[in-house]
């Protein structure tokens, strides 16, 4: 079964309830925990610029590095004959392949299920657990075209349901998400920020001046660095203050799509 987290109303501060607070989700902005208190992905905004979202950690973080989602958790398979055939309007789906083997319960909740073969995608609301390779999903919205055996599929994960340290590998970046605002737990829960002003943790290259454009470091894993405009560099913002090489930046997050 699916936990559902609600809205309601009363609210002030574009969804703050005092400092930290929002409607259906009783956790602070700089508090973390060990349970889910709110749906994955969930948006704070504050009157300020500062926008924050709800995010799960797959590793221990440090507070001021930029955070991504774990690449191993993309899951994606396009073998036809894996489907279960679905009406249109059906809400449950079942799949049956060898890359779900291991999928405990609601391990895809708030990921997205695509059919590629229908170029249509749909919001994971919970799952089962694996039996011999098959497991069922059930969906927010009814599909709109109806499911045969012989289409593929792409599950997507949810950007927030699994965030690391960001890295650089093979000269690409992570799907880089966010700068955490404090030390995360492995496995915690927490509000990862994801627009307005912001602490980053400036890299061992250069010192960072005031209103310069910075992008995730291309040799410390997490850090920035002054924008060099690289082929393949990833601009977050820009600076709002100055800093020393290994010391915290002030920046404006612009990059991130909040």
């Amino acid at each position: 079964m699916s936990t559902n987290w609600g809205f309601g109303g009363g609210s002030t501060n574009n969804g703050s309830t005092g400092p930290g607070g929002i409607t259906g989700i009783s956790q602070g902005v700089y508090e973390e925990s060990s349970s889910q208190r709110g749906p994955l992905g969930a948006k704070l905004e504050f009157d300020d610029g500062r926008v924050f979202r709800y995010s799960k950690s797959s590793a221990a973080i440090t507070a001021g590095k930029v955070v991504s989602t774990d690449n191993v958790q993309i899951i994606a398979a396009d073998t036809n004959g894996t489907f279960t055939a679905a009406s249109a309007g059906a809400t449950t789906i079942t799949l049956s392949d060898s890359t779900l083997s291991s999928a405990t319960a609601n391990l895809y909740s708030g990921a997205y299920l695509g059919n590629i073969t229908n170029l249509e995608q749909y919001r994971i609301k919970s799952n089962t657990a694996a039996v011999s390779n098959v497991v069922t999903f059930q969906l927010y919205d009814g599909i709109v075209t109806a499911f045969a055996t012989s289409d593929d599929y792409q599950i997507t994960p949810n950007p927030y349901a699994s965030v690391i340290t960001a890295t650089v590998i093979d000269g690409s970046y992570d799907r880089v998400v966010g700068i955490a605002p404090r030390a995360a737990t492995s496995g915690y829960y927490f509000w990862l920020q994801t627009g307005g002003v912001a602490y980053a943790l400036n890299d061992a290259g250069a010192a960072v001046t005031l209103g310069v454009m910075v992008a995730v470091s291309d040799s410390t894993a997490g850090s920035i660095q002054i924008s060099d405009a690289g082929v393949d560099e990833l601009v977050i913002g820009h600076a709002v203050g100055a800093a020393a090489t290994e010391k915290p930046c002030p920046i404006m997050i612009t990059g991130l799509g909040d």
